[in-house]
């Protein structure tokens, strides 16, 4: 019986059936050794009764074909679309000698037949991943060539780029939704996604070590706070690093909302510990602004305004996590590689981006003073106070995945990280979030 990701994708590939012609290119056998499926074979949607009911080995898209599939030149139109209609992208090609190395570095990617299967996937059934993907990737071969890199690693960026999220395809795409509210079990799924799209490449054969490697640890961070290793600065690897702060700049790029640009501005800002400096510093140019005496000034959309009173409940929740925490440990002494440690190393550093963003965790009244009615000022903080919440939420899930059973530490530490992990929970985290 197929596990519940498996079964979410074959639904998928049997429904794209129904859009595009699909034709088996090698027989389908289950993981026991039936034979599910001859090969020559035109699948539709009625074929998830046949093989949604097992495991398929090797993994269906490398027994499948389809039709008008994506292509090089497809992925250059959508490259094309994306710096015409974003200003931030715009602005980036500025900054290299000529934006055509970015289009022709695309044109460069290798696509095996699985990886066109699962971008034709993509285009059909999860458009919003397709467009993310080759934002990723243009973002990725800019920071390659900014940094003087060769042309055979710029495709490699591109191709990391493409591919890193295909494991989503395995994954019900409402657990990704802004709104969504994924049980601990669904986070877990959502952590797998990148071993996933490691696979799919090994399976293909044709990428390189670097491409594998970096697709692999696209969320991790220099700081040591990402996933899935926990890996730090140079064990990440050249692409790795390069592709990690692509993928959070596209990620904020791509949102819906109207301002995609002070999310990526805020997000940089306040991660500023988790990524390579000259990276960084390559990357302002997604949000150059000045003001009318050609001062810098964050590029916050006046739409997104806030209250008084949200603001306040923000900040409020920011200061109760780091000083609740501060109050549990008292003089307690962290262990190394131990939740405690992490949670310290986490919140010492969000105390102090805080601090620099202008945010006093210890007072939410005299935060807002002088502010109050000025509408791009009060959507800065909103910015940066929600940014800051983010990654508060994000340490309380990184616990959760790291050490799963934080809760049996009954030392003096454990007491206090599993008490500071309750609370956080309770105020931070829609019941069904924090259902263990």
């Amino acid at each position: 019986m197929q596990n519940s990701n498996e079964e979410h994708y074959t639904r998928s590939v049997t429904e794209l059936a129904d859009i595009v012609p699909v034709i088996t290119s090698q027989e389908v056998f289950s993981s026991t050794g039936i034979k599910l499926v001859t090969s020559g074979v035109r699948l539709n949607s009625s074929f998830f009764e046949r093989l949604g009911r097992h495991n398929i080995l090797p993994p269906l898209e490398q027994c499948l074909t389809v039709e008008d599939g994506v292509n090089n030149l497809e992925l250059v139109q959508v490259a094309e679309q994306l710096l015409q209609s974003d200003a931030a992208l715009a602005r980036m090609a500025t900054k290299i000698p000529a934006a055509s190395v970015l289009f022709e570095t695309l044109q460069a990617a290798k696509l095996s037949d699985p990886i066109v299967f699962l971008l034709t996937l993509a285009r059909e059934r999860r458009p919003r991943l397709l467009k993310h993907s080759v934002m990723v990737a243009l973002i990725a071969i800019y920071l390659g060539i900014r940094q003087g890199l060769p042309k055979n690693k710029l495709i490699e960026l591109a191709e990391a780029g493409l591919f890193h999220d295909l494991g989503e395809l395995r994954i019900n795409e409402r657990l990704f939704d802004e709104d969504a509210h994924p049980t601990p079990q669904e986070r877990e799924q959502i952590y797998t996604h990148s071993a996933t799209s490691q696979r799919i490449l090994l399976n293909s054969s044709i990428y390189s070590l670097d491409v594998i490697n970096a697709v692999m640890r696209h969320h991790e961070a220099i700081d040591g706070s990402g996933y899935p290793f926990g890996l730090r600065g140079v064990e990440m690897g050249p692409a790795a690093l390069i592709l990690s702060i692509a993928e959070v700049a596209g990620t904020k790029l791509g949102k819906e909302a109207d301002d995609g640009v002070a999310r990526v501005e805020v997000a940089l800002k306040l991660n500023m510990q988790k990524f390579d400096s000259n990276l960084l510093g390559f990357l302002t140019v997604l949000y150059e602004h000045t003001d009318a005496a050609g001062n810098e000034k964050m590029a916050i959309n006046s739409a997104a305004q806030a209250s008084v009173s949200e603001l306040q409940s923000q900040i409020g929740k920011l200061g109760l996590a780091i000083v609740f925490w501060q109050r549990l440990l008292g003089k307690a002494e962290t262990r190394p590689r131990s939740a405690s440690a992490y949670i310290q190393q986490r919140l010492t550093s969000l105390s102090q981006a805080s601090r620099e963003a202008g945010i006093n965790t210890a007072d939410k009244q005299s935060v807002i003073i002088g502010i109050q009615g000025d509408v791009e000022s009060m959507a800065e903080l909103k910015q940066i106070s929600q940014e800051v919440l983010d990654q508060v939420t994000e340490i309380v899930f990184e616990v959760q995945r790291r050490w799963p059973t934080y809760q049996d530490d009954q030392t003096t530490v454990g007491t206090v990280v599993s008490g500071w992990m309750e609370y956080m929970q309770k105020m931070l985290l829609d019941v069904r979030e924090r259902n263990m």
